[in-house]
């Protein structure tokens, strides 16, 4: 029986034991998981599933492939050589996610406008979800028409200007519960550029607007998609009757600069489904985590069998070569108009170079 111990909610795990217990699972379970239940997922997505978890289990191991480096200046194996192990540099993996992310968030320091930012989340509400399980690629599209939401706001305050707004999407398909959720986060410049290279500054943009538009938006996606499925006719019909105020909207949060808007959009850009510290044991057959309730604020505990573990975290697995982030308006015709230089050091293991101390040599790839 394999064991891992428990943590608390606002404890983070301080032993190497907690990490890596994804992978576990993974080597311990997969095989037999997936020639149980591989045809709970889209086929198309099958083959990435596979690829993807078979090169997260292998991740920093030789298996992956490695460089070796040796000191030319030396006896045939005086000192030992240094063996370098390739990473999978999967979203899916926690160790080079979390790199991912943080050479990301980085860069965009130096390319997001140095102007206020609001994170806004579009939700899907939970009888179209299905539809994006289904095919993931319909979600880029999701993306697109956040970015019209809020531009076709700025257009119409005054045409003549023809306003610029900044927009950078991220999709996520999980919830705090694993459940498959699909929903775009969006910062969006508080202002635009008019057609004079005018800054106008915007506070905030209304809810009702927000919300109202993004159903309409989302509603056109669906008679578009199956434009003679009496079904989807009926659904959209009553989905509108059932929110008369429009699909749900948060547009809470406010970053003042380029840094803070970088770093808070970042940590939603690789994030895998799960945080290791959030899983308190697994005893190879049940998985115990947990997570905060966002309406509630409280501590909810999860025991689930460890295939229904699986099947939660497999399913947001995204296509290859799939797009997580969308830039529309200001960022891909002005990617550095207004600047803010960087001065955080990101915490990445690089392999600069490598000396012999006794050579006083770099070392080569043998």
């Amino acid at each position: 029986m394999k064991s891992v111990g428990g943590v608390g909610m606002n404890n983070k795990p301080e032993t190497w034991k907690k990490r890596g217990i994804v992978k576990q699972i993974l080597k311990d379970h997969f095989h037999g998981f997936w020639q149980l239940h591989a045809d709970r997922f889209p086929q198309e997505l099958q083959e990435d599933i596979q690829t993807t978890v078979r090169k997260a289990i292998r991740c920093g191991t030789q298996d992956m492939g490695f460089a070796r480096y040796e000191c030319l200046g030396c006896k045939e194996g005086e000192p030992d050589p240094v063996i370098v192990c390739f990473t999978c540099k999967s979203r899916f993996c926690h160790g080079c996610g979390k790199k991912y992310t943080d050479e990301w968030a980085e860069k965009q320091q130096e390319r997001i406008l140095n102007v206020p930012h609001r994170h806004t989340v579009f939700t899907v509400p939970k009888e179209l979800r299905k539809v994006f399980f289904a095919d993931r690629k319909k979600l880029n599209e999701l993306s697109r028409q956040v970015a019209q939401v809020i531009q076709y706001y700025y257009r119409r305050k005054n045409k003549s200007k023809q306003y610029e707004v900044g927009v950078i999407t991220v999709i996520h398909t999980f919830g705090r519960d694993l459940k498959f959720n699909p929903h775009i986060h969006a910062l969006v410049t508080e202002g635009a550029l008019d057609n004079t290279k005018q800054w106008k500054g915007v506070e905030y943009i209304p809810y009702s607007y927000l919300r109202k538009s993004w159903q309409k938006l989302l509603m056109d996606l669906m008679l578009k998609w199956f434009p003679k499925d009496e079904k989807v006719k009926r659904l959209v019909n009553e989905l509108y009757r059932r929110y008369p105020h429009g699909f749900y909207v948060n547009a809470e949060q406010r970053m003042k600069d380029a840094r803070g808007a970088a770093k808070y959009i970042g940590r939603y850009l690789a994030r895998p489904a799960i945080a290791e510290y959030r899983i308190v044991s697994y005893d190879y057959h049940t998985v115990h985590y947990w997570y905060e309730d966002h309406r509630t604020g409280k501590r909810v505990d999860v025991k689930a069998p460890v295939f229904r573990f699986l099947y939660d975290i497999l399913q947001h697995i995204p296509p290859k070569h799939f797009r997580m982030v969308g830039r529309y308006g200001l960022y891909p015709a002005f990617p550095g108009c207004i600047t803010i230089k960087s001065t955080k050091n990101v915490e990445v293991t690089r392999i600069s170079a490598f000396f012999c101390l006794f050579a006083k040599l770099k070392l080569a790839i043998a």
